[in-house]
């Protein structure tokens, strides 16, 4: 239970950080364009540091990666109330991510060593982003959101301070993650793709929210409606087969991001997030359950999974900034869409 508390708060913080940082570009001074290379310096160092952390956490003890991310996320979350002007918010960013992968591969398989279930204990990921959401959007002041935040992080250490030792299977030889990654390339290549699309939007969303009306409280309802419905969802979810759900993330995926550009004002996004919320359930319980009981290198095939989400972040940034500057939010919902259904495609020729 200390473990899913660990997951909930710290997953919180993270969010809490992330929410209004594209509302903070814009506010001194950034373009879109500008906003997306911001959101995806956080990306690259996550990338980076998950692929790190995730390989060496196969190799060495867990609980001492979990302490020390936590404690330095804490630390350096903080640091977002210095970011006044676009260069510092960009270097403070980036240094938020590199923080976060030192902890997340450890933790997700600790809890899986545990012996919990997937969608179990990945619901509590999506609880705590949801609440983190929720609560920055109610909190609304960008320097309170960011203490709360980092204190979240540091309750978070010293919780984990109190976690035993679980034991883990170390694999016989160390394992290359390219070769780790070429061995799931079928998992890993359509989930980039449709999380290119996928953070893509969310790298702008709140931008997009206040168009159609949408406070900072409802920006913060809205997207918990998403993470906090998922926290249900993937307890149901988890009692069917892996790859089916994986299938049916990536359909489901593509069909909401296109429903985005249907809503005139912020309220007909209500059903809408429910549908992501489906879909990303579908999707992140499959693949991580493909993932783990295909490979003996647990925490490298997570790292690498979330790598693969880092990229996207990276990347789906970047790509908003120009389809937006140039062709506005409608044109970003219909291709992120467009490369979720060819990622879909991919995987079944790879099939």
């Amino acid at each position: 239970m200390r473990a899913n508390s660990i997951f909930l708060l710290s997953t919180a913080a993270a969010a809490m950080g992330d929410l209004f940082i594209p509302l903070i570009a814009l506010d001194i001074g950034a373009s879109n364009l500008m906003t997306g290379v911001i959101v995806a310096a956080y990306g690259l160092m996550s990338l980076v540091s998950f692929t790190l952390f995730g390989w060496i956490s196969d190799n060495r003890d867990r609980l001492s990666l979990i302490r020390g991310g936590l404690l330095l996320s804490g630390l350096v979350f903080i640091l977002q109330l210095v970011a006044h002007d676009m260069l510092t918010l960009f270097l403070v960013r980036a240094l938020c991510g590199f923080s976060v992968g030192v902890f997340y591969s450890s933790l997700v398989v600790y809890g899986l060593e545990s012996k919990k279930k997937i969608g179990e204990y990945t619901s509590y990921e999506s609880l705590g982003l949801g609440l983190g959401n929720l609560a920055a959007g109610m909190i609304a002041v960008y320097s309170n959101v960011f203490i709360a935040g980092a204190m979240l992080f540091l309750a978070s250490f010293l919780m984990s301070l109190k976690l035993k030792n679980v034991k883990f299977h170390k694999p016989e030889s160390r394992t290359n993650p390219l070769t780790v990654f070429r061995k799931n390339i079928k998992v890993y290549l359509p989930f980039i793709m449709r999380d290119i699309g996928a953070f893509g939007i969310w790298a702008l969303f709140p931008i997009y929210l206040t168009t159609l009306g949408a406070s900072s409280l409802w920006i913060g309802i809205l997207l918990f409606l998403n993470t906090g419905s998922q926290f249900f969802l993937k307890n149901f979810v988890d009692r069917v087969e892996h790859k089916k759900l994986y299938n049916w993330g990536m359909i489901l995926s593509a069909i909401t991001f296109m429903s985005y550009v249907l809503p005139s004002n912020y309220l007909q996004m209500i059903p809408i997030q429910i549908m992501i919320a489906i879909s990303w359930s579908c999707l992140q319980v499959g693949a991580i359950g493909i993932l783990t009981t295909s490979n003996v290198e647990k925490a490298t095939v997570i790292g690498l999974f979330s790598s693969a989400r880092s990229f996207a972040k990276v990347i789906g940034p970047l790509m908003a900034g120009v389809i937006t500057q140039y062709y506005g939010f409608h044109a970003l919902m219909l291709f992120a869409g467009g490369l979720t259904l060819a990622g879909f495609a991919l995987r079944k020729l790879l099939d």
